[in-house]
């Protein structure tokens, strides 16, 4: 029974998740791998953007009160909520507590990767001042700085399409329409995902998406995606070479052996990859834009509830 519906995206954005400030200096979250600076857009910050996008897009929740409350004194899922009644609490989790059970738990079942830059960070910085308002009150500037990064970005989303609609702590279900109606508002957010940050709206849409529903619940491209840029024709390319090794694998399940790559789509925005040829190598299908990669994965999911599940 298939189970598992993993997405790995790029995109490309500028200066998308800010940590602490230090003084004047507003810093970029980082990490280092490799003897490379890279920056990156944490979980938290990611599952924000997509709940954000489906409650004012499509209207997620929008009928129900606010599922959270403070009356432990901290700010949680109130003991009223749950993954049946909230979308919000069905695809992304929830803790709560109740007098007799102490903490509630219910997991994820969409988990999110860090988008982690694909190029490393050079150290670019902004200078600048609130000029405008200084001179209107006839005062002293004041000055601030932005560290700025330009780049691709990769990230991961994995859905375990078994616990879809399915409330674990108190035995309740959704029927499976419902599981497909919420699964499918989840993958029109990533497509039209964006960021407002710093004044700035930034765009995270996908130039290029990879992945599938599986016999299991696994990341297959986490950590295989990576790209290098073609200074001869000013243009990136997708490096195809772990991607089509991890199209090989192969596991198996009941005696019967299944290869990733049967089960794998991929998709692209037009005339940006300067090796599209290359891509369409990876897996031959007939059509390779963005928007036929997310229609082929509702079909899946809606083939998975309507068959497997009944």
């Amino acid at each position: 029974m298939k189970k598992g519906l993993t997405i790995s995206v790029i995109f490309k954005a500028m200066s998308a998740n800010y940590g602490e400030s230090i003084g004047n200096i507003s810093e970029l979250k980082k990490i280092v791998s490799s003897n490379e600076t890279f920056t990156y857009i944490s979980r938290q910050a990611l599952r924000y953007e997509l709940y954000r996008c489906m409650k004012e897009n499509f209207g997620m929740d929008s009928e129900l009160p606010e599922p959270l409350d403070q009356s432990q004194k901290v700010a949680q899922f109130s003991s009223e909520s749950n993954a049946v009644k909230y979308v919000e609490a069905d695809l992304f989790g929830y803790m709560k507590t109740e007098k007799s059970k102490g903490s509630v738990v219910r997991p994820a079942v969409v988990r999110i990767s860090p988008a982690i830059s694909l190029e490393p960070y050079k150290g670019d910085v902004e200078f600048g001042t609130n000029k405008n308002f200084a001179d209107r009150l006839k005062k002293d500037p004041d000055p601030f700085q932005f560290e700025h990064h330009l780049s691709l970005y990769s990230y991961t989303i994995t859905i375990d399409l078994n616990r879809v609609g399915i409330d674990e702590n108190d035995g309740k279900n959704v029927p499976n329409e419902e599981k497909i109606r919420r699964v499918n508002m989840f993958l029109d957010a990533v497509q039209i995902l964006n960021r407002d940050i710093k004044g700035r709206t930034e765009n995270l849409n996908p130039l290029f998406a990879i992945g599938g529903v599986y016999p299991v619940k696994n990341p297959f491209f986490l950590g295989r995606i990576q790209t290098d840029y073609d200074k001869n024709i000013n243009a990136h390319v997708i490096k195809t070479g772990t991607i089509s090794s991890t199209l090989e694998m192969s596991y198996n399940i009941n005696n019967e052996n299944i290869n990733v790559k049967k089960d794998s789509r991929i998709g692209f925005i037009d005339n940006f990859w300067a090796n599209e040829n290359d891509l369409k190598n990876l897996i031959e299908q007939q059509n390779y834009t963005i928007a036929r990669f997310f229609d082929e994965l509702k079909f899946k999911v809606r083939d998975y509830y309507e068959t497997s599940q009944n």
